[in-house]
C-alpha cells in the first residue's frame, strides 16, 4: 500500500513538472512582446528611448509574472500595461520623427523661395496655394510650425510686392523705348517685316559718296539708333546691312557696303551695344528696293539696314 501511494505520488509530481514546463504565455504577453519589438525597431529607440526603456521593464515586469504563475490575471494585467506603453512609445517615436520631418520641410520650403523670385506673376496664386496646403500639413503635425508659416506668408507678400515693382519698371522701361522709336522715326524708316524690325537709315546722311567714314551728322542719329537697341531684349540679335545702288562694279559696291556696315555697328559698340549682339553685313547692290535707273530709286538703295530679330 505505501509503494502505491509513493508511486502515484511521484506520478503527480511529474505530471505538475510537465505542466509548468510546457506553459505558454498568454495572449496578452505574446501581444505585449510583439509591441515590444516593433517598438524598439522604430523611430522610439532613436527618438524616445526614455519611453522605450519604460516599456522595457514594463515587459521584465510581466515576464516575471509569466515565470510566477503562468496564465495568471497578473501576467495578463501586466503584459496589457507592458503593451500599451510599448505602442505609446512607438507612437512618441512616430510623433517626434514627424516633427523632424516638419522642420526639414520648413527648411526645404525656405530654399524654395529664392526661386519662387524668377517665376512670373501669375504663378504667384498657385504658389499661395502650395503653402496654404504646406501650412495646413505642418500644423497637424506640429502647432508650433504655424507661427513659422506666418512669417512665410509675408514673405511671400513681399515677393508679390517685388514682383509688382518689378512690373512697373517694365512698363516704364516699354514706355522709355517707345519715345526713343518716336524719335528714331524722325530721322529713319522703322518697319515690322518677317526678319524682325528694320531700322533703315539713308547712305546719304551716314556717309560721304563712295567712303565708309561716317559724317558728324550721322554719329547723333546713331545714338538715337544706339538708345533703342540696347532697349530690346537681351536676347535678341542685330544685323547691320549695309547697300549700295548698282553704279560701278559689284566687287567694289560689295567692298563699300561691308566697310560701311562695319563702321555703323563700330559706331554702335562704342554707345553701349554689346558686341556680342550686333554683326555687319555687306549686301553691295544685291538687294535693291528701287529702281537703280533713277537718280531717287539709286539715292533709296544706298542706305543701311539695322534688323532686330524677333528672337
Amino acid at each position: 500500500m505505501k509503494k502505491l501511494v509513493l508511486f502515484s505520488t511521484l506520478i503527480l509530481a511529474a505530471l505538475v513538472l510537465f505542466a509548468c514546463g510546457a506553459a505558454q504565455p498568454t495572449k496578452e504577453l505574446k501581444d505585449a512582446r510583439a509591441a515590444y519589438q516593433d517598438a524598439s525597431q522604430g523611430k522610439a529607440a532613436e527618438l524616445a528611448p526614455d519611453k522605450l526603456l519604460s516599456a522595457k521593464q514594463a515587459l521584465d515586469r510581466a515576464e516575471g509574472a509569466f515565470q510566477d504563475s503562468p496564465g495568471s490575471y497578473k501576467e495578463k494585467s501586466l503584459s496589457y500595461i507592458a503593451q500599451r506603453m510599448a505602442q505609446l512609445a512607438a507612437a512618441i517615436g512616430s510623433q517626434y520623427d514627424a516633427q523632424k520631418a516638419a522642420q526639414k520641410a520648413e527648411q526645404d520650403y525656405k530654399d524654395a523661395q529664392d526661386e519662387l523670385r524668377k517665376a512670373a506673376l501669375d504663378e504667384l496664386k498657385a504658389n499661395q496655394e502650395k503653402l496654404e496646403k504646406v501650412r495646413k500639413e505642418m500644423a497637424a503635425q506640429a502647432g508650433e510650425a504655424s507661427q513659422k508659416l506666418k512669417a512665410q506668408e509675408a514673405e511671400l507678400e513681399a515677393r508679390q510686392k517685388e514682383l509688382m515693382a518689378e512690373k512697373a519698371a517694365r512698363a516704364d522701361a516699354e514706355k522709355k523705348l517707345a519715345a526713343a522709336m518716336k524719335s528714331l522715326e524722325e530721322i529713319a524708316k522703322i518697319k515690322e517685316e518677317q526678319r524682325g524690325l528694320v531700322i533703315t537709315l539713308s547712305g546719304a546722311v551716314l556717309f560721304a559718296s563712295g567712303k565708309s567714314e561716317l559724317l558728324p551728322i550721322a554719329q547723333t542719329q546713331l545714338e538715337k539708333v544706339a538708345e533703342v537697341l540696347q532697349q530690346q531684349s537681351p536676347d535678341k540679335k542685330m544685323v547691320v546691312e549695309g547697300h549700295t545702288d548698282s553704279v560701278g562694279k559689284d566687287s567694289d559696291n560689295m567692298r563699300l557696303s561691308q566697310a560701311r556696315a562695319d563702321s555703323v555697328r563700330s559706331y554702335l559698340v562704342t554707345k553701349g551695344v554689346k558686341a556680342e549682339r550686333i554683326t555687319a553685313v555687306g549686301k553691295g547692290s544685291s538687294v535693291p528696293i528701287a529702281d537703280n535707273k533713277s537718280a531717287e530709286g539709286r539715292a533709296n538703295n544706298r542706305r543701311v539696314e539695322i534688323v532686330v530679330s524677333k528672337q
